[in-house]
């Protein structure tokens, strides 16, 4: 079974739709172990939803690689990577920035950001939805709040593709590839680490300016954690969410009676995000966690150390849970995903990304179905998304 998962890992038929092979592990190893050439040897994959749920729950897992690996972190730590006590510190900082409040008061910029770029729209002319709306709404919002000037914000969409093609270890082969990735990612930090130095000496508003003054007067972030914290909210903060707009309006395309359903009932929007997060998840893995100890799951014994990976597009589609998961059902009450993960690192832009994917939907809907030009989907087993989706209406 390993074997035959290895191949059909690199298939163009699983990066296009994996979820029949979902299926089968769900069915026949629910927990199967997937060797690679990483430093932790391979990993356990999870694919059903009880047994996901679970580890993402379960403080028995770690997310902090230096207690298991002799790998070292980048630049300090940043929330993602952290168990408590360092994760509930550098959260409750951050956290901050995302309060129901805040995410609020930037509904009628994200409405202003979306009607411009979708003022570009002409019917009967090709429009691009991943570099026409996809990418620059969420880039403009999280860059405004970490305090990134405007005339640098192109800057991370080279870099974080690269960075975001190259981080799949499964099927990332190629070392240039790999090195264009590292290359990306010493870039985000270097930009970061410069802006801070700037804004060292001169404060704003904005979330950087906050991190530093936490650090200055109460000695709670070191300038790794407020600089592996920026990259972090950086990627986290648009990549998931231009998948989300993306493979959402596409689900739309390819259901056309669910579009028209949300066009006669436009209050089912909020509802419909999730379970378009549901029915294609832009995160199909979780970050891995690694087991404090040894113990189970499913039956199947984990040693210490070893790292284990939740299957979110699996967990999400899993029949135990979800009445015929296969099927785009916007009406369906989809609370129950594992989109946005679970337990203490649950993402902390959840709120942010559903207001702005409800946004750039109301303003994709009345335009009604349109036709499918150019699609190129990205080359990753772990972030499903689009480097082209281009549409027409006519």
């Amino acid at each position: 079974m390993t074997l035959a998962f290895a191949d059909l890992l690199s298939s163009p038929a699983f990066l296009n739709d994996p979820y029949p092979v979902y299926r089968d592990l769900r069915n026949h190893a629910p927990v199967l172990w997937y060797s690679h050439s990483g430093v932790t040897g391979g990993m356990w994959f999870v694919s059903r939803h009880e047994d996901a749920e679970m580890v993402l729950k379960d403080q028995r897992f770690t997310k902090d690689i230096a207690k298991v690996t002799p790998m070292q972190r980048q630049m300090g730590a940043h929330m993602l990577d952290a168990d408590p006590p360092d994760h509930t510190r550098l959260r409750g900082l951050v956290s901050q920035a995302f309060t129901p409040r805040v995410v609020a008061a930037l509904e009628p910029k994200i409405r202003n950001i979306t009607e411009e770029l979708m003022s570009y729209v002409q019917k009967g002319e090709d429009f691009s939805l991943i570099e026409g709306l996809a990418f620059p709404l969420p880039i403009i919002v999280i860059a405004e709040l970490l305090g990134v000037p405007d005339k640098d914000r192109h800057l991370f969409r080279e870099w974080s593709a690269a960075l975001i093609d190259g981080a799949d270890i499964l099927t990332v082969t190629d070392p240039a590839v790999a090195q264009k990735a590292q290359a990306a990612m010493g870039s985000i930090f270097k930009y970061f680490d410069d802006l801070i130095k700037v804004r060292r000496h001169d404060l704003q508003d904005d979330l950087i300016s906050l991190m530093i003054s936490a650090e200055d007067q109460q000695g709670k972030l070191t300038h790794g954690e407020i600089l592996s914290s920026c990259f972090l909210l950086l990627i986290a903060g648009h990549e998931t969410t231009i998948n989300l707009i993306g493979n959402g309006f596409h689900a739309l395309s390819q259901h056309p009676e669910q579009l028209e359903v949300l066009q006669s009932r436009p209050e089912l929007l909020s509802n419909a995000v999730d379970e378009l997060l549901r029915f294609d998840a832009p995160v199909q893995r979780a970050t891995f966690r690694a087991a404090l100890e040894d113990l189970e799951i499913a039956g199947t014994p984990i040693q210490k150390n070893q790292q284990v990976s939740v299957m979110i597009g699996s967990a999400n589609r899993d029949e135990r849970v979800f009445t015929n998961p296969d099927r785009l059902d916007v009406t369906r009450t989809a609370s129950k995903h594992l989109g946005f993960g679970r337990g203490i690192h649950f993402c902390l832009g959840a709120p942010l990304a559903k207001l702005e994917a409800q946004i750039a939907f109301e303003h994709l809907l009345p335009l009604g179905l349109p036709e499918i030009r150019h699609v190129q989907r990205r080359p990753s087993t772990m972030f499903r998304g689009f480097h082209d989706l281009t549409v027409r209406w006519k």
